[in-house]
């Protein structure tokens, strides 16, 4: 159990950690990429204002006021301007401030070009231009574009390093947390123990009393014959006494999480525990189906099977309508999995919260004064049966019909 809780654990945290971790990466890089295309936007407003060239220092100076770039790092950046006439043919061309970059790219440069946009980015030989494109009185077009490399580069750097990052400090977050984890879930865990040691403890003692009330009865009926208080207490002690059973066993079936699981026939198991609710129910005027396909294995513990079958059976058949008719279900999925299903009508399920039926002790009277016998407990001893069976249980309310399914 120690263990159990310790990786659920470890993996609420991790997976905590790693989303925190995911958002801070996106927003820190997505405000990277709107600072990147401010400062892009701003040296073309620059270049375009100046026919294509930079400013002088000092107005450089005061254009920069606020943002990252400095003026020598703007002076270095590549960039370069042409003109094109209306029918898109280069006219005249600025290169003189772009590296590596000759009269033939910018033919090929310009056929790229969107003329109807006003910016635009285009890559071309594993380098990124943005462009601004101004229209002229003469229908001509003046086009100034920056090489923004740099910037692909330094995002693109900025990112892996990020990601990089991130990646070491979850690492050290799950050593940490490794090392660290059955310190944090100690109290928690002594806390369970504690409380399934008394739930035996008290089991044991409560036995002896009601061993004692049961013994002091039966005498009384031998002395004075059975009166209706003492067929009255000879119930509740066997109430109580199965109360007591099926907590006990609750207790120490959450003990045993790694019981061996061996390949048992499904179909076999539900059909012989289900037959015995068979003459009950038609005794009760309700209709009982079942539907079981032969020849289903899955892995589980055989009597463990037995009693998940029969407590789902038996709610059935206690809430099912006057009348009604309880069904028993059992085929295989698509992923050959082993769907268990079991309903009934139930016309009242609309007004119930299927969500608590699994909790112990829940019932639909809140009074806990329902006609119907029973404590609350068996659907939770039902889950945590399928839970030792590394199955899933679900509840589903459609058409005065409820149902419970399992798979496994």
């Amino acid at each position: 159990m120690l263990t159990k809780i310790r990786l659920q654990f470890i993996l609420i945290a991790s997976a905590a950690v790693m989303a925190i971790l995911i958002v801070f990466v996106g927003i820190f890089n997505s405000f990277e990429l709107f600072q990147n295309n401010r400062e892009i936007a701003i040296v073309l407003d620059l270049l375009a204002q100046n026919k294509g060239r930079l400013p002088d220092e000092e107005t450089l100076k005061e254009e920069l006021l606020g943002v990252r770039l400095s003026v020598n790092q703007v002076q270095q950046l590549n960039y370069f301007s042409y003109t094109v006439d209306s029918e898109e043919a280069i006219t005249s061309s600025d290169l003189d401030h772009v590296r590596d970059f000759a009269s033939s790219d910018l033919e090929d440069f310009a056929q790229l070009v969107d003329y109807n946009q006003d910016d635009g980015l285009i890559t071309m030989d594993d380098n990124t231009y943005a462009y601004r494109v101004q229209s002229q009185s003469d229908q001509s077009s003046f086009v100034v574009v920056l090489d923004t490399s740099t910037f692909v580069h330094h995002r693109s750097d900025l990112f892996s390093a990020s990601i990089e990052l991130s990646l070491y400090s979850l690492v050290l977050f799950v050593l940490v947390v490794f090392i660290f984890s059955g310190r944090a879930i100690k109290p928690y865990v002594e806390n369970a123990e504690k409380q399934k040691r008394f739930i035996a403890n008290a089991g044991h003692e409560l036995k002896t009393p009601l061993a004692i009330i049961s013994a002091n009865t039966e005498m009384q009926e031998l002395l004075d014959g059975e009166t209706e208080w003492s067929k009255s207490t000879k119930d509740q002690v066997l109430r109580m006494t199965e109360l007591i059973n099926r907590m006990v066993t609750l207790a120490k079936m959450e003990e045993q999480p790694d019981i061996v699981l061996s390949t048992v026939d499904f179909s076999q198991i539900a059909e012989d525990a289900a037959e015995d609710f068979k003459s009950a129910l038609v005794k009760d005027g309700k209709d009982f189906e079942m539907d079981i396909q032969p020849g289903i294995q899955v892995k589980a513990e055989e009597k463990s099977l037995f009693e998940l079958v029969t407590i789902l059976v038996d709610n059935a058949c206690k809430y099912c309508d006057p009348g009604g008719k309880v069904q028993v279900r059992l085929n295989q999925t698509p992923l050959r999995q082993a769907r268990f299903e079991v309903s009934n009508t139930y016309a009242e399920g609309s007004e119930v919260d299927h969500s608590r039926f699994f909790n112990r002790f829940y019932r639909e009277d809140e009074s806990h004064n329902s006609q119907v016998s029973g404590f609350g407990i068996g659907l939770s001893m039902a889950e945590g049966i399928v839970k030792i069976f590394k199955g899933k249980i679900s509840v589903h309310y459609k058409g005065d019909t409820i149902t419970f399914r399992v798979i496994l």
